[in-house]
């Protein structure tokens, strides 16, 4: 027995070690490409020559003045299943969740709900539902902003990705995401018809106490999304979206005149969207290289930028991003005393107690 268990501990081990190694050469790999090229004494001479103060208070209003608008959308996710919930216990355990996700790709989108659960005393699962209602919302949010810069920069756009078909690939993914949530309603609006539909599918499948698990989980996280049958709600969380939204286009602008980059607030929506996008692919250091290499070919290949302009902003873009948020998130960790272990054994915990 105690061999067995050994073994399947080494099997976790080695797997999430080369998992590891396989995100981290990706990350050398992208920073390669985007390195790649660069004068760097000309890098230098525009790292020194750059207006931080511009750059600062860009990180700020996207880290800080953006998280707080965060916290509040999230509180009409929670809603449902604890109104009200305080401000300070949601703009915590999201700068803590944060930070862990700078660290470890993923691993805050664990943190979050749990710390929250564990506050609040509400479902795990249900609260990790809200996470992912967040993420339906941020890819939202991120295809109308793609599609109002096919629109406006159609001209452009084509030009620089002549081999994709650009309108094609995000019609395609427009369809995909909307099918996700337009079934989502159907499920919510019809819980009592498609708890029996889903336990019958189940039930038929799988072993008894794997299926009331399932069974289980299914329940909790559609909780997370019952915001959908509350209308009144509505028009916050799409207020909350766009403030949202327009708080990272700042953030974005800001840093862009700080390297004198000359352009406007429809332009710096643009680089936005592009970072963001590369953004979903969870790698390092929040997506260390990843975001250099979309940011920088973004900027010269699009709008003419000088390669070491554009490499000074997405770098430094990017490391005032990353501080920020291990600042942020290691001022909530030390000041609700928690400690690494206790937050390892937060991430091994079961999902729903």
């Amino acid at each position: 027995m105690c061999l067995t268990f050994f073994i399947l501990h080494l099997k976790e081990k080695f797997k999430k070690t080369l998992k590891a190694l396989f995100l981290f050469s990706l990350t050398i790999f992208f920073l390669y490409l985007a390195f790649k090229g660069n004068n760097f004494s000309e890098l230098f001479v525009v790292l020194q020559n750059a207006n931080y103060f511009y750059a600062i208070g860009g990180a700020f209003i996207g880290i800080i003045v953006g998280g707080y608008v965060r916290a509040l959308r999230w509180r009409y996710f929670l809603n449902p299943l604890k109104p009200d919930i305080g401000i300070n216990n949601l703009y915590s355990s999201m700068m803590i969740g944060y930070m862990m996700n700078s660290i470890i790709p993923r691993s805050g989108e664990i943190y979050r709900p749990v710390l929250l659960a564990n506050k609040e005393k509400i479902s795990r699962a249900s609260a990790f539902g809200t996470i992912l209602a967040e993420r339906v919302f941020d890819m939202l949010s991120m295809l109308i902003s793609f599609g109002i810069c096919l629109i406006y920069f159609k001209q452009k756009l084509s030009a620089t990705f002549a081999e994709y078909n650009l309108e094609t690939v995000s019609l395609y993914t427009s369809i995909i995401i909307l099918s996700f949530v337009i079934l989502l309603i159907i499920i919510i609006f019809n819980l009592e018809k498609s708890e029996v539909l889903i336990e019958k599918i189940t039930k038929k499948i799988l072993p008894e106490k794997l299926f009331l698990k399932v069974h289980k989980i299914f329940i909790s996280l559609i909780n997370g999304f019952l915001f959908i049958r509350y209308p009144k709600y509505y028009f916050q969380i799409i207020f909350l979206s766009v403030l949202l939204w327009f708080c990272y286009v700042t953030s974005t602008y800001l840093t862009l005149v700080a390297f004198n980059i000359d352009m406007n607030t429809f332009d710096a929506n643009l680089v936005l969207t592009m970072i963001t996008f590369a953004m979903t692919i969870p790698l390092p250091a929040n997506s260390a290289g990843i975001y250099h290499l979309f940011a920088t070919a973004t900027l010269v290949n699009i709008y003419g930028v000088d390669k070491e302009a554009a490499f000074g902003f997405a770098t430094v873009s990017h490391l005032l991003g990353l501080l920020g948020l291990l600042i942020a998130g290691s001022y909530y960790f030390l000041k609700e005393n928690l400690s690494i272990k206790k937050a390892k054994s937060l991430e091994e915990s079961e999902l729903i107690k």
